[in-house]
């Protein structure tokens, strides 16, 4: 397989504005914007800041990790009808006060809150050259 052929396979972020799929330390991270002005950050990245309106932003790397605020369970018919099929939905805090909903990847039912949790990647099916199309979710981290 070339060099080419294998950036073709690897995994490109749906949203290129909402996440980076290889960070500057090798993890993915979600992109947040930070004020010029204030200093506030948010998540989507906004071109003017809710806290003072500024108009200058920069788009920054959030940190990796984040501690669960709250979550629900959803369960939904899956796709066959043959059942439900359940994940967790939750609010992940990120250090400077960006809140984050996300699907928690993993077993519903052993999400806690107060947990730690990653960033992690959602496949999300694939572009026109057959590269993997990922999303964001959470992953538990291990103690």
């Amino acid at each position: 397989m070339s060099a080419t052929e294998a950036d073709a396979k690897k995994p490109k972020a749906l949203l290129e504005d909402v996440l980076r799929v290889e960070g500057e330390d090798g993890h993915p991270h979600l992109l947040v914007s930070c004020c010029d002005e204030c200093g506030a950050r948010a998540f989507p990245a906004r071109e003017r800041c809710a806290r003072c309106c500024g108009q200058r932003q920069s788009l920054l790397e959030a940190p990796g990790e984040g501690t669960l605020y709250t979550y629900t369970v959803v369960r939904e018919l899956g796709k066959q009808r043959e059942g439900f099929v359940a994940y967790a939905l939750g609010q992940v805090d990120l250090a400077d006060d960006v809140r984050v909903m996300g699907i928690i990847l993993g077993n519903p039912e052993s999400v806690e809150i107060g947990m730690r949790l990653r960033t992690g990647l959602l496949p999300q099916g694939k572009d026109e050259e057959g590269s993997p199309l990922v999303g964001y979710g959470f992953v538990p981290v291990a103690d």
